[in-house]
């Protein structure tokens, strides 16, 4: 066995330990032992977490090579899954029209130090989409106003600078999106919605793919129209389809591989005077969600809905009210301020139970949640006594103007085969 090169004593125990967990009769004597047979050391390896993995690289080279391998990666990535899907580790708080490479962390599972995007050099950062491990990623260069895309994986500090085919015409419109399940394939897609000309509603579609390293521009040529209020920036990836999410009746899904763009209806808005002011676009466990709330003085409501299996209708799945969620928790503090609700950052994730879930909210600078499972609200993540996530800037005169946009984080070790 090679000498490492760190102490390695503490880190073969907690290997030792996940060993007994598996089959008793698998426990060993030695680390050297572990270490001398490949296929024993890998099958202790895809038990651990992936921050434990990556700094398990530093035992020895051979340890190196191992967790470095990415067909090791995938089996790792596709052994941390539940019943079909990747469950996130922590979500990522970034308020909305600000660029920068911070944002809160919010853990779900276990505290994680999630690294922050400064190994892509730029002060300007605007996370796009968060996919099952991977982040699709914007810089702007202020200078020469041109924006560069980038993938990566924070958890590897892996990322990929996109190059594309067709560059975005002068003020057209231009959205990028990423396709990527690795419990399906190791391959992932990236998908470029185009405006032709600008201010003409008329789109093309490029996709790349990372399997044969290469594009397809103008896949698909369609039109919108002006009251679709179509969000292409804000896309929700499920069940190999490419979602995006409408202000209107009416939206887009894209089978990402068929290639084939198909309508879908959106929730019917409220009636009476009641103005939807944001949609919150999600899903979890296979099932898209989608959370509406609406325009008024003070107004705590939450609906939720959930897309029907067939995609022939939305249902009202809940009514929220954060009233409730105040004498849950008295020490929140909602609604205090005109036109701004005082909770933002909605997100879904999945609870005990495969067929429920979890509505995850940013409230007055604490991260709460309504489990449907038992019907309850229940705190997740409290920053401690007199703190809270978010602070007033220079952008916002009162904590409840911002708003926040969460995005998944999942540990994973997965790395890029088309670099």
């Amino acid at each position: 066995m090679e000498v490492p090169y760190i102490a390695n004593y503490k880190l073969v125990v907690q290997i030792i330990g996940v060993l007994s967990t598996m089959n008793p009769k698998l426990m060993i004597s030695s680390a050297e032992k572990i270490g001398n047979n490949q296929d024993l050391l890998a099958q202790i390896l895809l038990r651990l977490p992936a921050k434990s993995l990556i700094k398990f690289k530093c035992v020895s080279k051979q340890w190196l090579s191992l967790i470095s391998n990415p067909h090791f990666c995938l089996s790792h990535t596709r052994h941390q899954g539940h019943e079909g899907f990747l469950h996130p580790t922590a979500l990522l708080l970034k308020v909305q029209y600000v660029l920068s490479p911070e944002f809160h962390v919010v853990p779900l599972k276990h505290f994680s130090q999630v690294p922050f995007f400064h190994y892509i050099s730029t002060p300007y950062l605007n996370i796009l989409q968060s996919c099952n491990g991977l982040f699709v990623c914007e810089t702007d260069d202020d200078d020469n106003n041109v924006s560069e895309y980038f993938i990566c994986n924070p958890t590897t500090k892996q990322f990929k600078k996109l190059s594309f085919l067709q560059n975005p015409i002068k003020d057209g419109e231009f959205y990028v999106s990423l396709a990527f399940d690795p419990l399906q394939s190791p391959h992932y897609k990236i998908i470029v919605v185009r405006e032709v000309l600008k201010n003409s509603l008329i789109f093309e579609l490029d996709i790349y793919a990372s399997e044969s390293d290469g594009w397809k521009v103008a896949t698909t040529i369609f039109e919108t129209k002006e009251g679709d209020c179509i969000e292409f920036e804000d896309s929700v990836f499920c069940n190999g389809k490419l979602h995006w999410n409408s202000y209107g009746n009416q939206s887009l899904y894209l089978d990402v591989e068929k290639e084939c763009l198909q309508m879908m209806p959106m929730p019917t808005p409220l009636r009476g005077n009641r103005l939807e002011i944001y949609r919150y676009f999600g899903e979890s466990g296979g099932r898209l969600y989608l959370a509406a709330t609406c325009h008024a003085y003070i107004d705590l409501d939450l609906y939720v809905h959930q897309m029907a299996s067939d995609y022939s209708h939305w249902f009202l799945k809940h009514r929220l009210n954060m009233g409730d969620a105040m004498e849950v928790f008295p020490e929140l503090n909602l609604g205090c301020h005109p036109f701004s609700s005082g909770f933002s950052g909605v997100s879904f994730v999945g609870s005990e139970r495969k067929e429920e879930v979890k509505v995850v909210i940013w409230a007055d600078g604490k991260i709460i949640c309504y489990d449907f499972n038992d019907g309850a609200w229940k705190m997740i993540h409290d920053p401690g006594l007199g703190l809270k996530i978010g602070t007033p800037i220079e952008y916002f005169n009162h904590l409840h103007e911002q708003r926040f946009i969460p995005y998944k984080y999942f540990e994973s070790v997965y790395v890029f085969e088309d670099m």
